[in-house]
């Protein structure tokens, strides 16, 4: 073969697997053509490409502003006058919240007339807990107008941030004025900036702690006349912000943990008919489960042959940890309202459990009862709001605050205007 023959089958050989390697190259791009459009459909319905499908965005959860006001009017300086029960509750708690890891920023203040800031040093500020500090950092000391205060704190507390007040809850509105006659009117005050806080934060919550001090100094009674007074004294603890704040600062900060004498007594209020999760329980009567629904249908009801004989009964199951409430309120049964007068209900802790709950709903009736019963969480105050109140406000009373009635019963009107219960239980017998 001559060297002009092998030239050209050389170019013709090459020219061949050319033609061939775009021939395959063809192919690949119908093969991966078809395996997109496969992707994208589903009978007939097209799916976006992975890369236009939008990913969840996980928002990580911002911690709250913690705002501690100190009211440093002049009824306040028998509480801080050397080292009292007071301090150490208010130090103590105060450091609990910043280790407990629920807020990265704690501001402090002073307030009476206006809002002093102090700075976010607790230990600083507890040593300087003292008459003298409280005489200097200004601000109007001879009244105290709760009103006004809390009115001062509704307004300058923004979203996710929450307010402690520390008062010794004394309205006094100052010489030559009578505060009996002003009462009424802090109530009202306080019932409309609970209102208007709440239209801004309907799932806020309020929490008073009522705690008790030594106190050396002097008491200013409803007609500003000064009585000297050593003895102890009540003061309160006001936190405000959203449910779920609240509830999980409990958590990570539980109410046993107060020092200088522990608290007291507690009044906890958010916004009514939350749902809460209930459900029938097994065995605690003679009837069958609705297999449809249930947790919350039973059927063939019937009185009991032994055990609480000749009597229907039945329990109910409920977690209501998220409403802020303290035991003593939950487990007391005329909180709670029946809708059918013929059962007798009473209130128990709920046996260890892997589901949550908190509670047991016991009923009984001498009757079988057909229809829907409804259990309801009445929202009242508690006994003890009245019970410590001091009515005259003459001269001081041991454990008694003047006129503290009318400030929580402000608070409670506003978040009960619409809804006088916490939650509702419903249960179904067919």
């Amino acid at each position: 073969m001559s060297d002009c023959q092998s030239q050209n089958s050389f170019y013709l050989i090459k020219n061949q697997l050319k033609m061939k390697k775009k021939i395959i190259n063809l192919l690949l791009i119908v093969l991966v053509m078809l395996a997109c459009s496969n992707e994208r459909k589903k009978g007939n319905t097209i799916v976006a490409k992975e890369d236009h499908v939008p990913k969840k965005v996980i928002v990580p959860q911002t911690k709250p502003i913690v705002n501690v006001y100190i009211e440093n009017s002049g009824s306040m300086d028998g509480y801080v006058r050397g080292v009292t029960e007071f301090e150490q509750a208010v130090y103590s708690y105060l450091s609990d919240i910043k280790i407990s890891n629920f807020s990265n920023t704690l501001n402090l203040f002073y307030i009476n007339s206006k809002i002093i800031p102090q700075g976010s040093d607790i230990s600083d500020f507890i040593e300087r807990l003292e008459p003298s500090t409280f005489k200097i950092k200004g601000g109007n000391r001879g009244t105290s107008d709760i009103a006004n205060v809390l009115d001062s704190i509704f307004s300058d507390t923004q979203k996710n941030e929450m307010a402690i007040l520390v008062t010794d809850g004394i309205f006094s509105p100052g010489k030559g004025k009578d505060a009996d006659q002003y009462l009424v009117n802090q109530q009202i005050g306080i019932k409309s900036s609970m209102a208007e806080y709440l239209k801004k934060y309907p799932n806020a919550a309020v929490i008073v702690y009522q705690l008790s001090s030594n106190f050396d100094g002097d008491y200013y009674n409803k007609e500003d006349k000064i009585t000297k007074v050593k003895s102890q004294r009540p003061y309160y603890i006001w936190v405000i912000g959203q449910a779920t704040q609240l509830d999980e600062l409990r958590n990570k900060v539980p109410d046993s943990k107060f020092k200088g004498g522990g608290m007291k007594n507690i009044f906890s209020i958010l916004g009514g008919n939350k749902k809460v999760v209930y459900a029938v329980k097994m065995g605690s009567g003679k009837f069958d489960l609705d297999k449809k629904d249930p947790k919350n249908t039973i059927k063939n009801l019937e009185k009991n042959s032994k055990g609480n004989k000749n009597k229907v009964t039945f329990s109910v199951n409920v977690n209501l940890s998220g409403l802020l409430i303290n035991d003593n309120y939950l487990l007391e049964n005329s909180n709670y309202e029946v809708s059918q007068k013929d059962y007798k209900l009473t209130v128990t802790k709920a046996a260890s459990n892997k589901f949550g709950y908190t509670h047991t709903l016991n009923l009984s009736s001498d009757k079988v009862h057909k229809g829907q019963v409804n259990i309801k969480l009445k929202n009242q105050l508690p006994g003890w709001v009245n019970n410590v109140n001091d009515d005259d406000g003459s001269v001081p009373v041991m454990n008694k605050t003047y006129g503290i009635k009318y400030q929580i019963q402000g608070i409670y009107e506003a978040f009960t205007f619409n809804n006088e219960y916490y939650t509702e239980i419903k249960i179904n017998i067919n």
